[in-house]
């Protein structure tokens, strides 16, 4: 399957003129919580929608992602961007931290987190959203294999203090989100 899926993201960010689009709206009520200075480390990063708003921030950002093509189109609009191209499915490894900003959108992969917690600097900030199964009702895409459970991305910030979740339906799609800080040391 992970050829299967780098071919899929490949193929597609390949066939689309389409830029990434903007970050999430969401963001913008979340601000003031989230740095704008530091390292990022933007998860199954795509084209880079969120590596290009995290820049735009002043952070210095590096982004990870299976997809050649899609890290391609990234860096040929930001140079200074470093790009990791890896499948987090068979090396669920992390560029060595620490980072003051981790995001995570739209990719689910429970064992990742721990790795991404421990990436964080202290007080450093970890930004995800993920689809939740709730989804279903209304759509078939994405498919189960990438839905989160109700209170999953909750669980999941185990370490992390919560300055922002929220679960449930925003334009017609049923997502979790979350901001959540490192506070242990």
């Amino acid at each position: 399957m992970p050829q299967a899926d780098r071919d899929k993201w490949d193929a597609r960010y390949a066939g689309s003129e389409e830029g990434p689009g903007p970050a999430p709206a969401w963001l913008a009520a979340v601000d003031a919580l989230l740095p704008c200075e530091g390292r990022a480390l933007d998860v199954a990063s795509g084209t880079g929608r969120l590596a290009r708003w995290a820049h735009r921030r002043g952070l210095s950002v590096t982004a990870v992602d299976i997809s050649p093509v899609g890290l391609r189109r990234l860096k040929a609009e930001l140079p200074d961007v470093e790009t990791i191209e890896r499948d987090l499915e068979l090396d669920p490894t992390l560029p060595a931290g620490p980072y003051a900003l981790i995001t995570c959108f739209r990719y689910r992969q429970p064992a990742l987190w721990p790795a991404m917690i421990a990436a964080l600097a202290p007080g450093g900030v970890l930004v995800a959203e993920v689809v939740t199964v709730a989804n279903l009702e209304r759509s078939s895409h994405p498919s189960r294999r990438w839905l989160a459970e109700p209170g999953e991305l909750r669980e999941l910030a185990t370490g992390l203090a919560l300055d922002h979740y929220e679960e449930g339906w925003v334009d017609g799609v049923c997502s979790a989100r979350l901001v959540g800080r490192r506070s242990d040391r």
